[in-house]
């Protein structure tokens, strides 16, 4: 299939003027009409039935095409309905509360596992749990989520996680030991089940709601998503400080209750797409060679940020900072990562070259890996600095993004090529994968990353993920030079 022909998916984080054409007095670039409708079985953007235009709508000027982002971004939330930005608020609030509810304890559990005797092996568990659960359960929910109900499944996966979200902030009134380890991974495993359950759900009404723009929904969703993961360290430092162990939980979870609640009213109780025998599924997607090099990516990508949640606090022990600012310095990483996402999301649907991304990516994270310890390879070279540290921690942030937005991408168009339906359920195995991919990666991180630390220290772990995108880079250079003998 030629880059021409091949189907138009733009990347989740790509910016939203680029992502939807709107109907107005200037035509758009995909030459395609829509009209925006709402109704009460469906919210969704339909292209025009006649798809044709005038030759003179098609001639468009580069300087009609020049609008600027702010304005044709206006236009673009402009043409939906009040009922449409309703939906996509609440499906968007989930996402970010997801991260949210993952990433809050990075800058103060470590130092409370510790007051109850946890060992940094324990601690690790306690956040790898999460994602490995993600990891176990999402495939599960994309697989029989048209026999459990997208809608069913969104409202109680919220309501499960803030339940357990506020219960997860009692913990600290347990005994030191193995009782207060034990009652943190059965609430980390309910919590992760809850949260699997209406991220998958999300994405599965998005392209319900929006059968014609799952993209630009998915973009949306994807930027509160990195945005939560960004945030959380810091929300949950700030409630830290403030009130203490429980207080970043309790206003989570009355959070993510209160949005189950308003989801029950907006997201609406259509009928769900029923599978056809003849739709290929998740293992007919997993033989396709060129998927697991985005795999990699993705997994590689998730041990390289997840890694720090539970040792990275730890580590930085010796500058003597509150939770608060060890939050800040979780934010570097995010807040790079959030801020270049629509860059390279640009970059990747101008140049449709992913593996020139995941290049730059992989060697990017080797480098900050280097320095974040840094290495003992550079011992007499370069010394533990917080400014050293942080600057690592900003050039994380950007190649994680070049490492993670790319995939997605790359996977549609490549199942898409191999003849696979444009429907739902091939959406669905793509992004239980993807989900699969990220969850085993960020379970790999935290739990082997600090069982390492424990044993060798943060110096020599963070140099062992280096080598490990040594070798992704050398993957991606030889698929690269395979794809040009293929030429």
């Amino acid at each position: 299939m030629t880059v021409e022909n091949r189907p138009f998916i733009i990347s989740p984080f790509m910016p939203i003027s680029t992502q939807i054409s709107v109907d107005g007095p200037r035509p758009t670039v995909l030459n395609t009409k829509v009209n925006y409708q709402s109704t009460a079985d469906t919210l969704s953007i339909k292209e025009s039935e006649d798809g044709s235009e005038s030759d003179e709508e098609s001639e468009v000027s580069d300087e009609e095409q020049s609008v600027p982002f702010l304005k044709s971004a206006i236009r673009t939330v402009s043409a939906l309905s009040s009922r449409q930005i309703l939906s996509i608020s609440m499906l968007s609030l989930a996402n970010l509360c997801s991260t949210i509810a993952f990433s809050c304890i990075a800058p103060f559990y470590p130092a409370e596992a510790k007051l109850k005797n946890l060992s940094e092996t324990q601690t690790g568990i306690v956040f790898g749990i999460f994602e490995f659960t993600m990891f176990i359960i999402s495939p599960i929910f994309g697989k029989y989520i048209i026999w459990i109900g997208a809608r069913t499944m969104f409202i109680v996966g919220i309501a499960v996680t803030g339940l357990t979200a506020i219960l997860f902030g009692f913990l600290n009134y347990l005994p030191p030991g193995s009782l207060f380890f034990w009652f943190s991974v059965l609430v980390r495993i309910l919590e992760a089940v809850g949260d699997a359950a209406f991220v998958t759900s999300s994405f599965a009404i998005a392209a319900k709601s929006f059968p014609k723009n799952v993209a630009f929904v998915v973009g949306i969703l994807e930027t509160f998503a990195g945005l939560g993961y960004t945030a959380g360290p810091v929300i949950g430092g700030f409630f830290y400080d403030i009130g203490g162990f429980q207080l970043p939980f309790l206003v989570l979870g009355i959070v993510l209750l209160a949005a189950s609640v308003l989801a029950f009213f907006l997201i609406e109780n259509s009928k769900d797409d029923q599978s056809s025998p003849e739709d290929k599924g998740m293992m007919e997607i997993l033989k396709l060679p060129p998927i697991w090099l985005p795999i990699f990516s993705v997994v590689a990508c998730a041990i390289s940020l997840s890694f720090l949640d539970p040792t990275l606090s730890n580590h930085l022990e010796s500058f003597k900072l509150t939770p608060t600012e060890i939050g800040l310095m979780f934010l570097l990483c995010g807040g790079f990562y959030t801020a270049m996402c629509p860059i390279f999301g640009a970059v990747m649907d101008r140049l449709h070259n992913g593996n020139t991304l995941l290049l730059f990516g992989s060697i990017a994270t080797l480098l900050s890996m280097f320095f974040i310890g840094p290495t003992p390879l550079l011992s007499g070279y370069v010394e533990k600095d917080l400014w050293v540290i942080g600057i690592s921690l900003a050039v994380l942030g950007l190649a994680a993004s070049a490492l993670y937005i790319p995939c997605f991408q790359m996977c549609l168009d490549e199942v898409k090529e191999q003849g696979f339906e444009d429907n739902f359920h091939t959406y669905g195995c793509v992004s239980g994968i993807f989900q699969a991919a990220f969850g085993f990666g960020s379970f790999i991180g935290p739990t082997f990353g600090s069982v390492v630390v424990e044993r060798v220290g943060f110096r020599w772990t963070t140099t062992m993920i280096a080598f490990l995108h040594i070798i992704l880079s050398t993957v991606v250079l030889l698929s690269i030079a395979w794809n040009k003998c293929k030429k």
